[in-house]
C-alpha cells in the first residue's frame, strides 16, 4: 500500500489534534456547566431548607410549610419527620414516594444533597437536613436542569464536526503553503545534473527550517561542483600528461622502423622507450598515490623516528646530488616521533629533495634541516637553486602545475611531486609551507604533530 503523501499525514495529523482538542474542551465545557447548574439547584434547595427552619423555630405550624415556598419553584416538595424517622408533615406529592433516608442523629443544620426519583415529576433533587428536633426534606424536579444540558449537548454535537471539517480543509491548506517551498527545492534538485550543476535552489527565507535546509543543499552542491570542476581538470590534466610519453614512445618506434639502422641506433631508440616508460610508470604510481588520498583510505597508524626517515631519504639521494654536482648537507636533526606510515612520510622528503637537487644548478647546495616546536616536529628542505616566482608560490602544490613546464618535462617531472607532499602531510595532521626568492632558492617546511601516545614511548625506549 502506497505510503500516503506528507501534505495528506500532517493534515491527518493536524484534523486528529483539532478534533481530540474541541472534544476535549466540550467535555470540559459540558461537566462545569452541569456542575454549575446542580450547585445553583442545590443553593435554592438550601435557602428553602433555611426558611422553613426560620418558620419552624417561630413556631409556624407545619402544615403551612409543605404549600408556602420562599422562592419561585416549578414544583417545590416538602416532608418533616420526627428524630424517630415518622413523618409529620408531607406535600400531597410525595405521598408513598420514597426519598433518601435521612441520617439519624446527624448534626443540627448539616445538610445533605442526594438525587431521587419521584413518581410523577421524574429525576429530582432532595436536600435533607435536621432543624430544632425536626428533619426536613426539600425536593424539586431537575427538568430545567435537564433541559439545559440537553441544549448544551446539541450545541457541542454541531460544533464538533463543523470544527472537523473546518480543521482539516484548513490544514490541508496550511500544509500545501508549508510545503510548497519543498517541492519549488525538488523540481530544482531534479533539473540539475552534471551538466547544469552551477544551477542553485531558491532560498525563500533564510531564517526559517527551509531556508536552512535550502542553504545547506546550495552549500552541498557548491562542494560537488568544485569537485566536479576538480575531477575534471585532473583528467584533463592525465590525459595531457599521458599522451606526451605515449606520443614519444610511439615516434621512436616508428622512426626505428622506418629505415634499417645500427645496433647503436637501436640501443638509444630503446633507451628512449624504457626512459619513457619508466616516466609512465611514474606517474602512474603517484596517481595512485593521489587516488587513495582522494577516496580517503584510512592510514596505518603506526609511531616511528620521523629523523630516521629523513636521513634516509638523504643517503638515497647523495649518489643523485653526487652525480648532478650539487652539495647535500644534514645538519643535526632533533629525535621526532610522529605517528602515521613510515613509507609516505619517506615519499614525502624524497620527492622535496628531488625536487630541490633537480631544481639546483652544479655547484649549489640542497640542506635539510630540523628542530621541534613545542609538539611539532619541524623539518626544511633549502636549496641555492633558481627559486619560484611569488605569482606562481599559491599554485606549486596543485596537481600537474608546474612553474616551467618546458623544463619540468626535461627532467622527467610529472607535476605531481608537490601534489604528494601536501597530501600525505595534510593526511598526518600536519603542513607544508614554501618560502622562495627568484635566482636564490626555495624552502619547503614540514610541519608534523608529534606523537604522544603509549607506542611513541615504548620506540623511544627502543
Amino acid at each position: 500500500m502506497p505510503r500516503a503523501s506528507l501534505r495528506v499525514r500532517l493534515t491527518a495529523w493536524n484534523a486528529a489534534l483539532v478534533m481530540a482538542t474541541i472534544a476535549g474542551l466540550g467535555l470540559a465545557l459540558y461537566m462545569l456547566l452541569a456542575q454549575a447548574l446542580l450547585r445553583r439547584i442545590d443553593g435554592m434547595l438550601d435557602f428553602e431548607f433555611q426558611e422553613a427552619a426560620e418558620r419552624l423555630v417561630h413556631g409556624k405550624p407545619t402544615e403551612i410549610l409543605e404549600g408556602s415556598p420562599a422562592a419561585f419553584h416549578e414544583v417545590y416538595l416538602l416532608r418533616i419527620l420526627d428524630q424517630g424517622g415518622r413523618i409529620e408533615v408531607e406535600s400531597p406529592g410525595l405521598a408513598g414516594q420514597t426519598l433518601p433516608p435521612p441520617q439519624l442523629g446527624a448534626a443540627e443544620g448539616a445538610l445533605n444533597h442526594s438525587d431521587a426519583r419521584i413518581d410523577h415529576i421524574g429525576e429530582s433533587r432532595v436536600v435533607t437536613g435536621s432543624t430544632h428536633g425536626r428533619i426536613v426534606q426539600i425536593a424539586t424536579p431537575l427538568r430545567s436542569y435537564e433541559r439545559d444540558l440537553i441544549a448544551l449537548r446539541g450545541v457541542l454535537w454541531t460544533i464538533l464536526p463543523a470544527g472537523l471539517v473546518l480543521s482539516t480543509l484548513g490544514g490541508y491548506w496550511l500544509a500545501g503553503r508549508a510545503l510548497a517551498p519543498v517541492g519549488r527545492m525538488t523540481a530544482a534538485a531534479q533539473r540539475i545534473s552534471a551538466a547544469n550543476l552551477g544551477e542553485r535552489i531558491e532560498v525563500a527565507h533564510e531564517g526559517d527550517e527551509l531556508g536552512r535546509l535550502a542553504t545547506t543543499l546550495n552549500d552541498m552542491l557548491d562542494r560537488i561542483d568544485q569537485a566536479f570542476v576538480a575531477a575534471r581538470r585532473f583528467t584533463a590534466d592525465a590525459a595531457h600528461e599521458l599522451k606526451t610519453p605515449l606520443a614519444s614512445l610511439r615516434a621512436e618506434a616508428e622512426v626505428a622502423l622506418i629505415l634499417p639502422r645500427s645496433p647503436e641506433d637501436y640501443r638509444e631508440a630503446l633507451r628512449s622507450v624504457v626512459e619513457e616508460a619508466e616516466r609512465l610508470s611514474r606517474l602512474a604510481e603517484r596517481l595512485l598515490l593521489l587516488s587513495g588520498d582522494d577516496a580517503g583510505v584510512e592510514l596505518p597508524r603506526r609511531s616511528f623516528r620521523l629523523d630516521e626517515i629523513v636521513r634516509e631519504a638523504v643517503d638515497k639521494a647523495s649518489q643523485t646530488a653526487a652525480d648532478l654536482g650539487v652539495s647535500l648537507r644534514m645538519e643535526e636533526l632533533p629525535e621526532a616521533i610522529v605517528a602515521g606510515d613510515s613509507d609516505l612520510l619517506r615519499q614525502v622528503f624524497d620527492n622535496l629533495i628531488e625536487n630541490a637537487l633537480k631544481y639546483t644548478p652544479a655547484g649549489g647546495a640542497v640542506t635539510i634541516r630540523g628542530h621541534n616546536d613545542d609538539s611539532r616536529a619541524v623539518f626544511e628542505v633549502s636549496d641555492t637553486g633558481v627559486g619560484i616566482p611569488a605569482d606562481s608560490l599559491p599554485r606549486v602544490f596543485d596537481r600537474f602545475y608546474r612553474v616551467d613546464a618546458s623544463r619540468s618535462r626535461r627532467t622527467g617531472g610529472t607535476g605531481l611531486g608537490l601534489s604528494i607532499v601536501r597530501a600525505v602531510v595534510e593526511r598526518h595532521g600536519g603542513s607544508v609551507e614554501t618560502e622562495s626568492t627568484p635566482g636564490e632558492g626555495s624552502t619547503f617546511q614540514v610541519v608534523l604533530p608529534v606523537a604522544t601516545t603509549v607506542a611513541a614511548a615504548s620506540v623511544r625506549k627502543n
